[in-house]
């Protein structure tokens, strides 16, 4: 049996003890009996919200789960993707018999994204202090020899220990400090990539800012002929505190193979933000920008609510780039029965006149009007041209969809 104490650290940076994780061995199907309890102190408590909304309402019971996860999904947002579990797998020696949720979130500790934070019962938490700048070298070599399944020296096992086994996401990645109080994520290259992905991604969210999105601070850094990108956290508040994440997998209690769309995460929105008529249009923006670049990696991990003073509300745009391995096909499906292929302009204005979006036509002509600028902008942000070459194809494709019609000449 594993007891966790959960504690989640508010926006003003005071940290409150919010809860008790309990799990039990799994069955023979491999299914591990959970449960999760708030504490008095927390129910009390005049900041208190619901940890999840849909599953987890702010009530004195014991909320059972019946997961091979063992946990709520809300506190498996709190663990990294495939590479940092790895790292935090190898930090703490687990067999693979000791390789689930409840384990990695102990070992995890208070050093994950959000502002949850987990202990053993009964014990404190050591947080890591963020990497600095001058490290990005050493990370950035120790990272990509992991990455390539190389020997990795204890120095370099010690940084990727400390620094990288608590960003989510697939690729390498580590927390680092640019500048007292300015917390990032650094994005590197994998070992094997075919092309250069942290250029593009920064070209995208430069497009994005352009298309009226909200984006979080980013900058590329270029390290012994590697390429880094820098993106500011979103989780720190200005008084150092942190914002509670949930994603939209969660929210839409959607395991494995999902079949939803888009239209699931207006529905999320319209019942949980404290501001729909803001965060409903900036979604349907995001929506119509992913369509333009062909971003079609859009899961439900790569969206997500944030805990504000006044309540849940949508995260900037992250996790943007375009379909740099040809698969079309949009993981999320376009609500009105477009499915996965993307929509054109009139389908989107279709959409927008059902959400009753303000300013459709207005959020199309700005997101066709930056991202027509997708080859200036990649190169302003030093994209090798190998690489425009062939996304050219895709990106035109999907701009020409979005593009108003020619009139017709009157007879």
């Amino acid at each position: 049996m594993i007891w966790l104490d959960v504690n989640i650290t508010l926006p003003d940076n005071t940290t409150i003890n919010c809860g008790e994780i309990v799990t039990r061995e799994p069955d023979k199907k491999g299914i591990i009996p959970g449960a999760f309890q708030y504490t008095r102190e927390y129910l009390e408590h005049p900041k208190a919200f619901p940890l999840d909304p849909v599953t987890l309402p702010l009530r004195q019971e014991e909320f059972t789960v019946q997961r091979p996860e063992g946990i709520h999904a809300v506190f498996e947002d709190a663990l990294p993707d495939n590479w940092g579990r790895k790292i935090l797998i190898q930090k703490a020696g687990l067999p693979r018999s000791e390789q689930r949720p409840p384990n990695l979130l102990g070992v995890l500790g208070a050093n994950g994204l959000g502002a949850l934070s987990f202990a053993p019962k009964g014990q404190i938490t050591h947080i890591n202090q963020p990497a600095d700048i001058v490290s990005l070298p050493d990370l950035l070599e120790a990272a990509l020899r992991y990455d390539a399944g190389l020997p990795v020296n204890e120095k370099q096992l010690k940084l990727l220990f400390v620094h990288g086994s608590s960003p989510g996401g697939a690729r390498p990645k580590t927390l680092v400090q640019r500048e007292p109080g300015y917390l990032c994520l650094a994005k590197f290259p994998k070992h094997d990539d075919s092309f250069c992905v942290e250029r593009i991604e920064a070209g995208c969210l430069e497009m994005a800012r352009l298309s009226g999105l909200d984006v979080p601070d980013f900058e590329i850094r270029e390290v012994g002929g590697r390429n880094i990108l820098l993106i500011k956290r979103f989780d720190i508040s200005e008084h150092g505190g942190r914002y509670h994440m949930i994603s939209m997998q969660t929210l839409l209690q959607a395991e494995g193979y999902y079949q939803l769309g888009y239209k699931d995460l207006f529905e999320i929105l319209r019942k949980y933000s404290f501001q729909p008529s803001v965060d409903i249009p900036m979604l349907f923006r995001q929506m119509t920008f992913n369509a333009a670049i062909g971003n079609t990696d859009d899961h439900l991990k790569n969206f997500c609510i944030l805990h504000k003073e006044p309540g849940f509300c949508l995260s900037p745009a992250y996790d943007v780039l375009p379909d740099l391995y040809e698969r079309r096909e949009h993981v999320l499906s376009f609500p009105m029965g477009s499915g996965q292929l993307p929509p054109n302009r009139l389908t989107l204005q279709q959409i927008g006149k059902k959400l009753k979006i303000p300013r459709t036509e207005g959020i199309i002509d700005d997101v066709l009007s930056a991202v027509s600028k997708w080859k200036e902008i990649f190169q302003q942000y030093r994209v090798p041209e190998f690489d425009i070459q062939r996304l050219e194809w895709g990106i035109q494709r999907r701009l020409s969809a979005l593009e108003k019609p020619a009139d017709i000449p009157e007879k």
